[in-house]
């Protein structure tokens, strides 16, 4: 490899002009010198993809290059007025220039953990390091190296220079140096000329480091030029050579920067350089690279026109001897796309003022009053911190934090670390920008977990103040060396602020807002609108106002207590501290199982992030009734829209939402088991009943399907909630939904409450001779009733197969019994429920044969849930199998459905719909036995079925699902259930 850069080398115009100056010479050392030096710099060249391994390439290659484009640039009578030691120089710095790019594993791992170079880049590079250090808090190791890796190859470009400087320094500037003619070594030239590729074209003005006339063995050697053209040369080399497609095709780079780097390279079709012109030739694939190369073409012509500036000044013989002849502007006119695109430059442009106006006003933060969380959380920041750094130094502290609300001014003063004029200035005064949250603040070696997040909250003030003023002092890190206190005025936010002498001795800061007229603070709302946004503050607030003075104390178990109505009862507390593992070990507080009868509701939760509160965050689970004062912070913090008032529903939020669940979860498990193992068993149902009947557990309502059917919830109430049912002997009793498990099926009706109806064990009997055969145990008829429904619809759906598959109408008036068949039974062995309507029927009167019936359950409206007889012989034509047969006896079946629902709405003149209404029929839960008798009171009745029946068939004949010939099959009290025609004594 060394062998063919040195022939690249030789091939140069350069080398060979120093070859043929040698031999007139007859002395060949220094061209012996550099091919000893590039033998031993080559190798280390092609390291450099090591430590930056996207970079377009800067390999012995691109040295190669440099020299050659050195020799198209120069003047042909230049470059013969060049003597040997100024070609030299021009060849060293070709290859040494980057040199400083390469590293060894053990020299990247000790910048990595100490340099303060490393260190300063990480923080002003925050986003990335802050990602960084995510990845590594995460786990994520190949994340992790990414970034290192991004962050140490922007560490080497920016110090490379530098780098290179002190490689030529510690390799070649010993007494013995490669880089010396007749023993006299020139190793700090061409340290001057590597120099000056990492410095603006001005910096050459001073030739005192690149002088013009520098006298060498009775040589004079011009380093401002030789700069120039190493400048111009390396900033030259953009040819596709330098980013070969197989190459891009291997290293595939992720960082967008590389990508752009190299596309814009690949982008070039043709470069043609001479002492007079450069002239480029590039196809684009997209915008962003034509764009990228364009900016990059800018860039070449501003170093062109500097560069023959500064050597337009050169006079008498030096003009004459070192001339840059690049007068032709370099233009973008051959800079194309490859019509895929049409190349323009229309972005989004910011209206300074408008982003202002939107940062500071109402749109963001809604409430003007919220200023005071502002300036509250800058405020506790700034205590958290100093406390963290007086704590670590063995220091007594007193914590300080006061508001005074007097004359039209409102005042925030705290004994924080304060500001210096370097804080104020890159941060306070960078809109985005949070001190607390960046990577200089991590890496100061105080521990803190900060509310600051944005860096925008500062503007809110503007809401409620014409202006504010600033006065802080830091605490100074060198006593012997303090900084000054600052205090500014800031008339406005759009306008210069005003700085002020300032003599405060006090660490901390001040800040005074000079109020608009209309402001909304009084003496009155301050302490209490302070309360309601600092629920969970852990210092005390001093509060001075025109009237009082008093002192402000977080206790947020006190403001939830205050929400609540004495009369709410709390049936369990769940406790949060540093005792949880994980996530959870962010969360400290308490939650609250309780009674919600009395005015509950859920915004009166205290949820906080860091001492303060966050509203709108639901990170509870529905089905329980909670009542919280919680504080996230650390592990369990999350992250906040703008105005702090919602969490982003990241995988952070998922992933505490989740654990808080299970917790909660967990908790009431064990509660429940406690409960049930030190009371009765008709002391515990009653417990469950009562919790069931208040909402206070699995209150269906208020939750997310996907919140109830959560296995782990199902399996809550299996195991621990009793449903009440008839044993064979006919006796109400309650039994855990789990002891159904071994049940081949399971028998469901409604429940009694008329004291005068009481279901009898004959029901059972007959749901015995109805299946055929024993089963072996007790067929226990389960009641649908209050509390238990509607949660019986739900969880034990689940558990027998969703719906029922048998319907039988009992000779007991009005009791109608849905039977479910348990998991070892196939539902096909009795019966197929299909389309939303049809059930198999069974009716105890064989010559009663109904085409409908009302479900069992309880609270249901009259046409809710109608179960039609599948086998009627109204029906039965338009099915086949169970399913309408067509579109069209689809159509018809939706009529006969609607025009019985019609009927039925009609009921609410005929029968009440609460207990409080005023009818000749008593209100029952149960609407089947209201509608016990129906037909002896309402004759009517039957005759408004029948013709609706005979009306339906007319117009499923008119549309075609039935044939004409069909005969209507006539409709009597026979097809409705029998006791509806019922005695009612």
């Amino acid at each position: 490899m060394s062998e063919d850069v040195i022939a690249r080398l030789k091939r140069t115009l350069l080398f060979k002009k120093l070859d043929e100056k040698e031999n007139l010479l007859e002395d060949h050392e220094i061209s012996e010198n550099i091919i000893s030096v590039v033998r031993e710099i080559a190798p280390l060249l092609e390291r450099i993809p090591e430590n930056m391994p996207e970079f377009t390439l800067h390999n012995a290659n691109h040295s190669a290059k440099v020299v050659e484009i050195m020799g198209k640039i120069i003047p042909s009578d230049t470059l013969d007025h060049l003597n040997i030691i100024e070609l030299s120089i021009l060849i060293y710095a070709a290859y040494l220039h980057d040199i400083g790019m390469t590293a060894s594993r053990d020299e990247r791992e000790e910048i990595i953990a100490n340099g303060p170079e490393f260190a300063k880049l990480r923080i002003f590079n925050e986003e990335l390091s802050l990602k960084f250090d995510e990845a590594k808090k995460d786990g994520d190791h190949r994340t992790a190296t990414f970034i290192e890796d991004k962050l140490f190859t922007e560490f080497l470009r920016r110090n490379h220079v530098k780098r290179s400087h002190e490689y030529i320094k510690e390799k070649y500037g010993l007494e013995e140096t490669p880089i010396s003619w007749k023993k006299v070594p020139y190793d700090k030239l061409v340290q001057a000329v590597c120099d000056s590729h990492g410095l603006p074209v001005r910096e050459l003005y001073d030739t005192r480091c690149w002088r013009r006339d520098y006298l060498f063995g009775g040589k004079r050697i011009n380093v401002q030029y030789l700069s120039i053209i190493l400048r111009l040369a390396d900033i030259l080399d953009l040819d596709p050579e330098r980013t070969p497609r197989c190459l891009l095709d291997f290293i595939n780079p992720k960082d967008e920067t590389s990508i752009k780097e190299w596309k814009k390279h690949l982008s070039i079709i043709g470069c043609e350089i001479s002492p007079q012109e450069i002239s480029i030739e590039a196809e684009c694939e997209h915008p962003i690279y034509e764009r990228a190369l364009r900016e990059f073409i800018d860039t070449i012509e501003t170093e062109r026109k500097e560069s023959v500036l500064l050597t337009s000044q050169y006079k008498d013989d030096i003009a004459k001897k070192y001339r840059l002849d690049l007068l032709k502007p370099i233009t973008k006119e051959n800079i194309r796309s490859n019509e895929k695109y049409i190349y323009s430059d229309f972005h989004f442009k910011l209206d300074f003022h408008r982003v202002i106006d939107l940062l500071m006003g109402e749109r963001l933060y809604g409430d003007p009053t919220l200023t005071l969380r502002e300036l509250l959380q800058n405020s506790v920041d700034a205590v958290r911190y100093r406390e963290s750094l007086e704590k670590k130094e063995g220091n007594f502290f007193s914590p300080s934090i006061k508001m005074t609300l007097k004359d039209d001014e409102l005042i925030i003063e705290d004994n924080g670390i304060g500001m210096d004029e370097y804080i104020f200035e890159n941060y306070f005064l960078q809109i985005g920008k949070s001190y607390y949250n960046s990577s200089e603040c991590r890496t100061s070696g105080v521990e803190i977990d900060p509310v600051s997040e944005f860096g925008i909250g500062i503007l809110s003030i503007f809401m409620v103040a014409s202006s504010f003023r600033v006065e802080s002092w830091r605490k100074p890190l060198d006593p012997l060396h303090p900084p000054d206190p600052i205090n500014v005025e800031i008339p406005t936010a759009y306008d210069y602020f005003v700085r002020r002498p300032s003599s405060r001795v006090e660490i901390g800061t001040k800040i005074t807002l000079s109020l608009k007229s209309n402001h909304p603070f009084s003496s009155i709302s301050l302490t209490e609108k302070i309360s309601e946004i600092a629920p969970f503050i852990e210092y005390p607030i001093t509060i001075e106002t025109e009237e009082e003075r008093t002192t402000y104390f977080s206790l947020p178990e006190t403001l939830l207590s205050n929400a609540e109505d004495d009369r709410s009862k709390t049936y369990l507390t769940i406790s949060f501290d540093e005792t949880r593992k994980g996530i959870l070990a962010g969360v400290k507080g308490s939650v609250k199982i309780k009674d919600p009868t009395y005015g509950y509701n859920e915004e009166n939760n205290l949820i906080a992030q860091r001492g303060f509160l966050v509203k709108d965050l639901n990170i509870f689970p529905a089905w329980v009734n909670i009542r919280a004062a919680i504080n996230l912070s650390n592990k369990a913090k999350l992250k906040l829209t703008p105005d702090r008032c919602k969490a982003i529903r990241d995988e952070r939020y998922n992933d505490l939402v989740s654990a808080i669940k299970s917790e909660i979860l967990k908790c009431i498990i064990s509660h429940l088991k406690e409960y049930r193992d030190s009371h009765s068993f008709e002391m515990y149902v009653e417990y469950i009943n009562e919790l069931l009947y208040k909402k206070v557990l699995f209150n269906l309502s208020g939750s997310p399907l996907s919140d109830i059917s959560n296995d782990d919830i199902v399996s809550l109430y299996f195991e621990n909630v009793p449903l009440p049912c008839i044993s064979s002997d006919g006796k109400q009793t309650d039994k855990i939904i789990d002891e159904f498990d071994s049940l081949p099926l399971i028998a469901v009706t409604g429940a009694s409450d008329w004291e005068n109806k009481i279901i009898d064990s004959n029901t059972l009997k007959e749901i015995s001779k109805l299946i055929g055969k024993a089963v072996g145990k007790d067929i226990p008829l389960l009641l649908y009733d209050y509390p238990t429904d509607p949660y019986f619809s739900f969880f034990v759906r689940r558990k027998f197969h969703g719906k029922p598959a048998l319907i039988y109408i009992t000779s007991n008036p009005g009791v109608v019994v849905q039977i479910y068949l348990g998991e070892r039974k196939k539902r096909e062995e009795i019966g197929t429920y299909r389309m939303g309507f049809n059930y198999e029927f069974y009716n105890y009167d064989e010559n009663n044969f109904p085409l409908f019936v009302n479900s069992p359950e309880l609270g249901l409206q009259f046409d809710e849930k109608i179960i039609y007889n599948a086998k009627h012989p109204i029906i039965s034509p338009f099915l086949d199998d169970l399913m309408p047969r067509n579109t069209l006896c689809k159509n018809a079946l939706d009529l006969l459905r609607d025009s019985i629902g019609d009927i039925l709405n009609q009921f609410h003149a005929y029968i009440p719909v609460s207990p409080s209404s005023f009818y000749d029929i008593e209100y029952s839960q149960n609407l089947n036995f209201m509608l016990i008798g129906i037909l002896k009171r309402y004759p009517e009745i039957l005759n408004e079925f029948s013709h609706a029946i005979e009306e339906f068939w007319d117009e499923a004949i008119e549309i075609g699902a039935i044939s004409s010939h069909e005969s209507f099959p006539g409709f009597d009290e026979r097809d409705l259930p029998w006791f509806w025609n019922s005695n009612t004594e």
